[in-house]
């Protein structure tokens, strides 16, 4: 599985805590300002951050996109995004895995770290 190391967010920061705006902003390839004001307006009238799960989910089915739920394997236990993206190799998607989103796009991981080992929660896709 391949992964690439991009930081979206025009100021480069390291830990900045960003990871939904940085996953939708390659997702949709809006700017990263513009995620960040449109999640910003959603959370204020939910009365929610951002980054909460309410408004990120709000906001990708604006977006059109679908949920899917967790998926696992055929015994029951949970996919890695690497074993997803192995079975999966043109798989292009927003995933949530625990206390992080990332981005997949034809089977290439796109994020500021390597999170492949993570365990999927679940995904959307277009």
């Amino acid at each position: 599985m391949e992964f690439t190391k991009i930081n979206v967010n025009p100021k480069q920061w390291k830990h900045e805590g960003d990871c939904v705006i940085r996953a939708i902003t390659s997702a949709t390839g809006k700017t990263w300002e513009e995620v960040y004001k449109d999640l910003t307006t959603i959370g204020l009238k939910k009365c929610r951050m951002p980054n909460s799960q309410k408004v990120y989910e709000a906001y990708l089915e604006e977006l059109e996109f679908v949920k899917c739920k967790m998926p696992r394997k055929k015994n029951g236990l949970r996919y890695t995004i690497e074993d997803w993206i192995i079975e999966r190799p043109n798989f292009t998607g927003v995933i949530t895995v625990a206390n992080h989103m990332t981005y997949v796009e034809k089977g290439v991981l796109i994020d500021t770290w390597n999170c492949s080992g993570k365990s999927i929660n679940n995904y959307w896709v277009k």
